[in-house]
């Protein structure tokens, strides 16, 4: 849920910096070479910064050195993703469309059509139920093919691809616009896999691809691949986690100059003078030292805000860690605020810093759950307002 930041003040929230959006895209477009499309993935609610706050962002805002809008069309993984963001750019829907006549799916493409969302497609039974019910509605659908050439996780695979593009080019109500591929390992550079995968993926496509009249956009550069494998740029580009100021190696980078997008905070709702020796939390598994002041920070891992970084942790306040104490519980968490004495109630926290050295940062807190920025970013729940800045936060 988007907010003001007036409105925001005093409660937990994500800021989420509109120049650091911008500034990433800049940075990804000048990898690239003149011409090349840019596709910004949003799904996830744009990796957790809010998707409404992300695609406002890109389409209305300008930024030196950048068109607008900022980017050539959008992406996310499903129907109700796309149905769900404002009709401001072309989007691409990931998820390949299986059984339209059940459920709510036939309405679903219904919406689809109307827009012209471009459909994913991956058998020749799909694309005979997405012909029929454009047909039916008197319209052409959008339709792109995702091939699989490694990744093993889904998309046409190479043996089946002849037949499925000449089942798709045979129907008059389908339009093939797109033809793509995931490289599973772009994120380690010089990487042999991506070499073998692209290679797959040129011979699959190519004289496909020079045998049609209309263009066809191939894509199979995600955020790695933008910087490591130039080669595999070809029309178009996915950003994905780099558009959020994350470095594809999941590592900070003072080589790729990307800032992170995301600062999340939230007041200090209470502190508690403890003498030594006092437990803190569940499970007594924190002991107070010394006589100190224990701060409670509303958020818990409800909120996205790990168990595991209990008593790991660490918080900034006023410009110093503090250090998260006790287990985190569901909708709270206790920080040691013994080295800020000034600390007072309804001061700022920063739980996750903007600053990728900053030992609050996603790239610190992914290291100590034992996971990947993607993950801490898609965490942070829905009751974390999200609130859009002009200007880095």
């Amino acid at each position: 849920m988007a907010m003001d930041v007036k409105q925001s003040q005093g409660l937990p929230r994500l800021i989420v910096s509109r120049q650091a959006i911008l500034h990433n895209v800049r940075v990804i477009r000048q990898q690239l070479r003149p011409g090349t499309r840019v596709c910004a993935m949003v799904k996830a609610d744009a990796y957790g910064h809010g998707a409404d706050i992300v695609l406002d962002t890109l389409t209305n805002f300008s930024y030196e050195g950048l068109p607008t809008p900022a980017v050539d069309q959008v992406a996310v993984a499903s129907l109700d993703e796309a149905a769900a963001l404002p009709q401001m750019l072309p989007i691409l829907v990931f998820r390949a469309i299986e059984n339209v006549y059940v459920g709510k799916a036939r309405e679903a493409i219904d919406t689809a059509l109307q827009f012209g969302w471009i459909l994913t497609i991956g058998t020749c039974a799909a694309a005979d139920d997405l012909a029929r019910i454009a047909l039916q509605r008197n319209r052409r659908a959008m339709v792109h093919v995702m091939i699989d050439t490694g990744m093993s996780r889904c998309g046409c695979e190479l043996p089946r691809l002849g037949e499925l593009l000449a089942r798709i080019e045979s129907h008059g109500s389908l339009k093939l616009v797109s033809l793509g591929t995931h490289l599973a390992t772009a994120d380690v550079p010089d990487h042999p896999f991506v070499i073998e995968q692209f290679a797959r993926f040129r011979q699959a496509t190519d004289d496909f691809a020079a045998s049609r009249s209309g263009k066809l956009i191939r894509h199979a550069a995600n955020s790695g691949a933008i910087f490591f494998f130039p080669h595999t740029h070809l029309d178009m580009v996915r950003p994905g986690i780099s558009l959020y100021g994350i470095d594809p190696t999941c590592k900070p980078s003072t080589d790729r100059f990307l800032k992170p997008v995301a600062k999340w905070t939230a007041p200090l709702i209470s502190i508690l003078e403890v003498k030594a020796g006092t437990s803190v939390g569940y499970g007594q598994t924190w002991r107070a030292p010394r006589d100190t002041r224990i701060g409670l920070v509303p958020v818990g891992y409800a909120d996205g805000y790990l168990r595991a970084w209990g008593n790991r942790a660490m918080m900034m306040l006023h410009g110093t860690e503090v250090p998260v104490v006790g287990r985190v519980s569901m909708d709270l968490t206790t920080i040691d605020l013994h080295d800020v004495p000034a600390a007072r109630i309804g001061d700022e926290v920063t739980i996750m810093d903007d600053d990728p050295l900053s030992p609050a940062s996603a790239y610190a807190l992914a290291q100590m759950g034992q996971t990947i920025p993607y993950e801490v970013l898609t965490r942070i729940g829905p009751r974390i307002r999200r609130v859009a800045v002009d200007t880095s936060a």
